[in-house]
């Protein structure tokens, strides 16, 4: 567990270590864990249409840590200051 003092590893750091990190297929508890959404609210978006892409092999679902990570860059919402200019980074 990362403490409020620590920081975050870079990406570059982790893929010169893990060149394959961003292509691994992870599990939905995995999935549940980095984006904080329930597993039951991403088996209902897998049924129904929304979340992050996945893949199927047979009954098993899993996900590229690749498709997760860009999903949840495309939710991220504009900041608007108080001027009302909308900033997308």
């Amino acid at each position: 567990m990362i403490k409020d003092n620590d920081e975050l590893p870079d990406l570059d750091a982790i893929l010169e270590d893990n060149p394959g990190w961003l292509d691994e297929a992870i599990d939905t508890p995995a999935v549940s864990k980095l984006t904080g959404v329930p597993v039951c609210t991403l088996t209902t978006w897998r049924c129904r249409g929304g979340g992050p892409r996945f893949l199927k092999y047979g009954k098993s679902v899993r996900y590229r840590r690749r498709a997760v990570l860009g999903w949840m860059d495309a939710c991220e919402a504009p900041y608007i200051d108080r001027d009302g200019r909308i900033h997308r980074e």
